[in-house]
């Protein structure tokens, strides 16, 4: 029986030209795909904003880009790299007068120039795509074969609310290339749990006034810790963070779940509608939003007033020796076990002008380039600068089992500068858990 290649209606809302597939026909088309850039997949780059942000500009699009019209005033703040499931930010597009279809879901541009969901891709062939040991984790955590982590970037001009997860942890890159001109001597801070002389009665009694005056001051409990440019940073489900106005680089499991503690930063009051309500329904059920008593009790003091937490989740940047080489640089900027074991990594490539390396990890990843020009296997990718809205740049990439069970793909650096590749690694994706964590 032939594939189906039947075009849905529906479109991605930055890339209104290119046809989207329906994805029955997906084992055919991810054929067409592996062959064409041997075995790596395009990503397009997914763009969503949060109508209580304001965009820090720094996601490099053009101007007028970050601003769209169908967006009714909210700006471009988020670049989402590799998720499958859609987000939810909030956000009405006027045009359709709905949330934007599969809004931050990761696509892949096909060998016919049309798009294609990743996950309709893994669920063609998960063993391709993800390979066995991904397949088998995600089906035990998600039910069915998926890739069971997020990779995205999020820009603002300021701190976003306070708030915290109870579920969802998140791993920090926040590095100078997607921060241009930041000096090593900056003051932009997290905030990040509480003071140990808080107590619970004083934590009720600000969230308490969440709304319903000037401020709650719910910042004014919380130590603030400044990032290191080009180091990393762990953030443990259950703690209180107010992450800083640089643009971040943030991998985190798949879900989307918060507790907002703070009703009003730099950008103005922060409302239910747009904050509480911009998640899912089933992470964060709406009979326990303001439900500040149930909160509260929930709420892991000993984490969030732990003297050791910046000792313990902080990542300096280390030498990843086993992908270094003549001409290449390889450095693990998150690595170590945390909350039990081993949740994810990230490991930064800089190959030099006319270099080239064999990539052959363990697992497959997705990658995105920082800085240059070169070849990852087939496909060429390049560091583009004041993009367009609308149209595909060769920047995000999927490196497949596929390409691993053919030992690996060529990295070249064909420009004449550096060639800076991020690769982010999911769960378990390491035999022996990369670097050493701080604090053991």
């Amino acid at each position: 029986m032939a594939a189906s290649t039947s075009i849905l209606p529906d479109k991605l809302h930055e890339y209104p030209k290119y046809d989207l597939i329906d994805g029955a026909g997906g084992a055919s088309i991810l054929d067409d795909c592996l062959n064409k850039f041997g075995g790596v997949l395009q990503l397009l780059h997914r763009y969503a904003g949060r109508t209580f942000c304001t965009p820090g500009k720094r996601l490099r699009l053009d101007a007028k880009s970050y601003y769209p019209d169908y967006m009714n005033g909210t700006g471009l703040d988020e670049l989402w790299m590799c998720c499958t499931v859609p987000i939810v930010t909030g956000v009405i597009d006027t045009r359709t007068k709905k949330a934007p279809f599969r809004e931050g879901e990761a696509h892949v541009l096909t060998a016919n120039g049309q798009v294609i969901s990743l996950q309709d891709l893994i669920t063609a062939n998960p063993k391709a795509v993800i390979g066995d040991k991904i397949t088998a984790f995600s089906k035990k955590m998600f039910g069915n074969p998926t890739w069971p982590i997020v990779s995205k970037k999020f820009d603002n001009l300021n701190p976003i609310p306070d708030h915290l997860h109870w579920s969802k942890w998140e791993v920090y890159d926040i590095n100078s290339f997607d921060n241009p001109g930041v000096s090593p001597s900056h003051y932009h801070t997290t905030a990040m749990g509480l003071y140990s002389f808080v107590t619970k009665d004083q934590f009720l009694a600000c969230m308490k006034r969440w709304g319903t005056g000037e401020y709650n001051g719910i910042r004014h409990l919380a130590p603030h810790v400044m990032m290191k440019i080009d180091d990393g940073f762990v953030m443990p489900n259950g703690v209180l963070h107010s992450p800083t106005n640089l643009c971040t680089h943030e991998l985190h499991v798949t879900m989307d779940e918060h507790f907002l503690a703070e009703d009003l930063t730099l950008d103005g009051r922060i409302g239910a509608a747009d904050a509480f309500y911009a998640c899912r329904e089933e992470d964060y059920p709406k009979a326990r939003h303001e439900d500040w008593e149930y909160l509260v009790e929930k709420f892991d003091f000993a984490a969030n007033q732990d003297p050791n937490f910046v000792l313990k989740n902080s990542r300096p940047a280390i030498t990843a020796e086993e992908f270094q080489g003549q001409g290449v640089d390889a450095k693990w900027i998150v690595y170590g076990d945390f909350l039990g074991d081993q949740k994810c990594s990230i490991l930064r490539l800089t190959v030099q002008p006319g270099s080239k390396t064999k990539f052959h990890p363990e697992c497959p990843a997705l990658f995105h380039t920082n800085r240059g020009s070169g070849r990852i296997g087939k496909l060429e990718v390049r560091y583009h600068q004041n993009m367009i809205l609308g149209e595909i740049y060769p920047e995000i990439g999927f490196i497949t089992q596929a390409a691993l069970d053919n030992g690996g793909v060529e990295i070249e650096n064909t420009g004449t500068e550096p060639l800076v590749l991020t690769f982010d690694f999911p769960q378990h994706a390491h035999t022996k858990t990369p670097g050493v964590a701080r604090g053991k």
